[in-house]
């Protein structure tokens, strides 16, 4: 008992070698991240941010890769009328880019290679997986704070396997340090759907190593006539 009562009571030469194994922020150089976007239509990711030359704090060349799952109610047309369908689809991505931080602008641009797989399901049949489709997907991604009291951010992906585009800005007012607070526009555009998201978010919540953005709003898609609420969580990590 006397010994575990020492612990506490001041550093010892091993606590102190135990700082070096912490990474500092000037010496990180990846991302973990995911997300989940919940309401009418759901997508979830998850993936990495590599930097390839040094810090992610540095202009340089970057890599991502993000694997993906969405899942929407669609109506197709047909001659006998419109026929509601499930979507369930699965993209994997890996983009290479590069990114430039210009003090309070971070700006990064990713273009690479894109697998995507989908499945059917109306009437109580699911149709069997579609095979593998190899396309082209790029990314801008814009982070901001035109003032110490405010961030913009931007996001805008495509990928060709199903001609799709999504894309979401957002603005924020500091709350307190590192958080902020604002409205979100997000949409979502393909061959056969299409959705559109309104909202507000709160981006920069921190626990432990883990930061946090939260989001909720109404959402409307070309699918139903009355719109539904949304619910959005992401969450990443520097190593």
């Amino acid at each position: 008992m006397a010994g575990l009562l020492g612990v506490g009571a001041g550093a010892s030469p091993a606590a102190a070698r135990d700082e070096n194994l912490f990474i500092r922020p000037e010496d990180q150089r990846t991302v973990l991240f995911g997300s989940l976007d919940a309401g009418r239509s759901v997508f979830m990711s998850g993936g990495a941010k590599q930097s390839l030359v040094g810090s992610l704090d540095r202009s340089g060349f970057m890599a991502l890769e993000v694997t993906g799952f969405g899942l929407t109610q669609e109506r197709l047309r047909t001659d006998g009328g419109d026929l509601p369908v499930l979507r369930f689809t699965h993209q994997t991505a890996v983009t290479p880019g590069y990114q430039w931080n210009l003090g309070a602008l971070h700006l990064g641009a990713y273009a690479g290679p894109e697998l995507h797989q989908e499945q059917v399901t109306y009437g109580g049949r699911a149709l069997r997986f579609s095979k593998p489709r190899l396309g082209i997907r790029g990314q801008v991604d814009l982070w901001a704070h035109p003032s110490a009291d405010t961030l913009v951010t931007g996001t805008l992906i495509s990928g060709s396997t199903r001609a799709s585009l999504w894309g979401r800005a957002s603005a924020g007012l500091r709350v307190t340090d590192g958080l902020f607070a604002g409205p979100e526009v997000t949409f979502y555009v393909t061959p056969t759907y299409s959705e559109v998201r309104w909202g507000a978010h709160v981006t920069g919540l921190r626990l432990w190593i883990l930061t946090f953005r939260a989001s909720a709003g109404w959402m409307q898609d070309d699918a139903h006539r009355r719109g539904s609420p949304y619910l959005g969580l992401s969450v990443w990590m520097r190593l």
